[in-house]
């Protein structure tokens, strides 16, 4: 059975839920697949070298990091050498903040989470906070997460207050970035960037669905993805 290296990008608490959800989201997407993973936990920090051997990368809910630099860096190391990345919540917050101050060079660029005062803050606070929501999505037909679902709507868990700045939006999406999905309010909750070919990610918790013994569509989408990634390499 092959085996994969997949890094769990976020300071480990046994509180979060999602934390607990995760183990149980791969264990349970693995076993639908055929396939062994290994799981190691990276903290924040950064550290040189820490993606060596990895297969994929996911920044876990969490936010905000202990070490928002150490995040940001892992997330360029992911982007620019083409790692089969998932983020979700807060994972996906900052995969956006660090591709506009990376590659768009906004390096004024900010998450409301870490200065609610900036002058360009691309991930703002919601209109109304959703924490423990529950709220059903429409997705892009044709997309990785439709395909995965099977369904053109799924349900979905929210513990998130922050989202995409709409002022910044047009600019996400002018530069690779597509939505995946849309909330009931019509506000984009989920992206990838087109211009790589695994790297995309949630506002919201997919990986909860393993707690009632579901296999995560979103998971299984990225493990499908980075299987295949993997498979062309030399």
């Amino acid at each position: 059975m092959t085996s994969y290296e997949i890094v769990l990008l976020g300071d480990q608490d046994p509180s979060i839920v999602a934390h607990q959800a995760i183990p149980q989201a791969l264990a349970l997407t693995a076993t639908a697949l055929g396939v062994t993973l290994r799981t190691r936990w990276l903290p924040t920090v950064e550290t040189d070298g820490a993606l060596a051997d990895c297969d994929g990368l996911w920044c876990v809910p969490g936010s905000p990091y202990r070490h928002r630099e150490g995040v940001l860096a892992t997330l360029r190391t992911a982007r620019e050498q083409r790692i089969p990345f998932l983020g979700t919540c807060g994972g996906l917050q900052y995969a956006l903040l660090e591709y506009v101050q990376s590659v768009l060079g906004w390096t004024d660029a900010a998450h409301g989470e870490d200065d609610p005062s900036a002058s360009r803050a691309v991930l703002t606070p919601l209109s109304c906070a959703r924490i423990e929501v529950q709220n059903q999505l429409r997705l892009l037909p044709g997309s990785r997460l439709a395909e995965a679902a099977g369904a053109k709507r799924v349900e979905a868990t929210y513990r998130c207050r922050f989202g995409v700045n709409p002022a910044y939006l047009p600019a996400l999406l002018d530069a690779g970035w597509r939505v995946l999905a849309w909330d009931e309010e019509g506000l984009p909750a989920a992206f990838e960037l087109t211009t790589h070919p695994c790297y995309f990610g949630t506002l919201y918790q997919p990986e909860r669905e393993a707690l009632a013994g579901r296999v995560p569509a979103v998971v299984r989408a990225w493990l499908e993805a980075m299987i295949a990634a993997r498979s062309v390499l030399p």
